[in-house]
């Protein structure tokens, strides 16, 4: 299977685009997750044609509507920004890509606590989102999204890298053409990952495939809607609880197996997981080797045990 494509905002990945003309490398996507994934880089500004080093542009509040403007000439570049994003957030949709990493505090790129300014007025409120962010956002929110900021937290980075593999799965999945059988057959193939993220996804998102099936809506329709609700629900971070939860139904479908030393030394570590004693690789990584050694390996098994690759580093800190 192809690498997963994440769009990537390019000054992150050391190109020298910013407004001063530097870059702003974010080492953990250039080095050491780029083996996992491939990179694709866009910066909007550049993108509409503002040179490199350029004047500082912002966000400014006129009329109850917000702007991109340079505040030292005035000129606004509000509509060519918007027509940029559409085109170009098609254009990442069209070339498969599975989340995007934005530049924090930028105007065109920032997800949040961009500072907006209001005018006649000098300071400024951080609840602005960055227009290019805003668009694409707004038209695909089924692919997950985040800052640069949040990926030096491994919790954050573990969580946000595993939903990209799961939109990963469903869009080769899709490849062949969504069904019926194969949306339901690739839910019950994440129905432990869902469980273990966000507890009401599983049962929510159930819901939602065998309401859209009784109507009679198209599997392709379906499909969309499914990882638009998925995502969302995932939106989340992630706790200690449902995943050692989801650690336990696992060891419940091999405990015939083991004996009761083995069942306990596994409970007893996963316990230790939940109250913060051991880092998730401890008994993932057992459980792992108790599932193989009887003979119970499958999908649901894999897809929650190997949620993000091993070799990303991120297990052995969350």
């Amino acid at each position: 299977m192809d690498k997963p494509k994440l769009g990537v905002s390019a000054c992150l990945l050391g190109h020298k685009v910013r407004y001063n003309g530097d870059g702003a490398e974010y080492r953990n996507l250039t080095r050491t997750w780029s083996h996992h994934l491939e990179l694709v880089g866009v910066c909007p500004e550049v993108g509409i044609g503002m040179g490199t080093p350029r004047p500082t542009i912002r966000l400014v509040k006129r009329d109850n509507q917000v702007h991109l403007v340079n505040p030292k000439t005035g000129d606004d570049f509000t509509q060519q920004m918007i027509e940029y994003a559409q085109l170009q957030s098609d254009a990442l949709i069209n070339a498969d890509i599975c989340g995007f990493v934005f530049k924090k505090d930028s105007p065109s790129c920032g997800l949040e606590r961009v500072r907006v300014y209001t005018e006649g007025q000098p300071q400024a409120r951080r609840n602005g989102t960055g227009l290019f962010a805003l668009v694409f956002t707004t038209l695909h929110p089924h692919i997950p999204v985040i800052e640069e900021g949040r990926l030096s937290d491994p919790l954050q980075a573990e969580h946000f890298l595993a939903r990209v593999e799961f939109f990963s799965l469903w869009l080769n999945e899709g490849k062949m053409g969504w069904s019926a059988d194969r949306l339901m057959r690739f839910h019950n193939t994440n129905k432990l990952f869902l469980l273990s993220r966000s507890p009401s996804a599983k049962r929510d998102l159930g819901r939602l495939l065998a309401r859209a099936f009784d109507n009679g809506d198209h599997p392709e329709n379906v499909a969309l809607e499914y990882m638009t609700a998925a995502q969302k629900s995932l939106d989340v971070l992630t706790k200690p609880g449902p995943i050692a939860h989801a650690m336990e139904r696992v060891l419940g479908r091999v405990s015939s197996k083991l004996t009761r030393t083995e069942r306990q030394e596994m409970l007893d570590v996963i316990h230790e997981y939940r109250r913060g004693l051991l880092p998730r690789s401890a008994p993932l990584t057992l459980l792992r080797h108790l599932v193989r050694r009887c003979g119970m390996e499958n999908e649901t098994h894999s897809r929650f045990i190997s949620p993000t690759p091993l070799s990303l580093g991120l297990m052995a800190k969350v």
